[in-house]
């Protein structure tokens, strides 16, 4: 017996010290991974909100960058799908025409976290970047996971689509390449009271995400549906590291702060 647990007291002890050894070489080995990272510390925000004038109203530039971005990311359709995006156009021209004051309830309910691509909407937001992931953050409400472990999607009897999709992606030098697929199937217009419009099963997303200098950060941004679009849609989108903001804040709290109540399926702004 004594024989026996003496034996066991060092296969025990010899375990404990490899896996004290592993534990130490895999910290060493997260910590050089760490070291080559990018810094993405800090707020961000779309570029279109800098400078803006009293009482949140886009300053003139940005205004100008709105639209640019909206006609870059407008895309161009198959004739199917052109013809799906303009029956919804049209039905809801119709709506906004027999009750301008009130208009239709277009998109996702109020409040709600946005869909991808989050990145292009308003709020502002911060990464968290670690070897394995990158997580994007917004004070709208929007989470993304972005894996880069090397892991590859899942099978297609394992997705689903989902607000952000599933997003994997690697590293090249200092730029993030993302590829997302199993989003919700939908492009989103912004125009009339915003809408959005079907896309098929093979919708694809790839974006590469790199800080310019320090201040500026920028996302390549390519959407590719060989059955809903004609040609992909690509976009560079530019962001600013916000300097007078110190910490995030949730804005979408807004169940007792409601300006805009929904009525029959229309809003019914209040002015207080």
């Amino acid at each position: 017996m004594i024989a026996r647990a003496a034996v066991l007291a060092a296969i025990l002890s010899l375990g404990a010290t490899l896996w004290t050894a592993n534990a130490q070489t895999s910290s060493k080995e997260r910590i050089k991974a760490f070291a080559k990272m990018p810094d993405w510390t800090g707020i961000w925000e779309l570029d279109a909100f800098v400078g803006q004038s009293d009482g949140q109203q886009f300053s003139a530039e940005g205004q100008k960058k709105l639209r640019d971005y909206a006609a870059a990311l407008h895309p161009s359709f198959t004739p199917e799908y052109q013809a799906k995006y303009e029956e919804i156009r049209k039905k809801i021209q119709a709506a906004i025409a027999a009750d301008p004051d009130h208009p239709p309830v277009t998109h996702d309910p109020l409040c709600a976290p946005p869909p991808f691509p989050a990145t292009s909407t308003p709020g502002m937001y911060q990464w968290q970047l670690t070897p394995e992931e990158a997580t994007f953050i917004s004070t709208v409400g929007a989470v993304r996971h972005i894996y880069t472990d090397g892991r590859s999607h899942p099978p297609k009897d394992e997705l689903w689509p989902t607000l952000m999709g599933d997003s994997i992606g690697r590293w090249e030098g200092d730029t993030l390449v993302v590829d997302t697929i199993a989003t919700r199937k939908r492009f989103y217009m912004g125009e009339l009271s915003g809408f959005f419009v079907p896309a098929s099963d093979q919708l694809h997303f790839t974006e590469r995400i790199r800080m310019v200098n320090h201040n500026m950060m920028q996302i390549d941004y390519t959407a590719e549906d060989p059955v809903a679009l004609a040609k992909p849609t690509h976009a560079v989108i530019t962001h600013t590291r916000v300097t007078d903001f110190s910490r995030m804040v949730e804005e979408t709290d807004c169940e007792q702060n409601e300006r805009d109540p929904v009525v029959n399926g229309r809003f019914q702004t209040v002015v207080k």
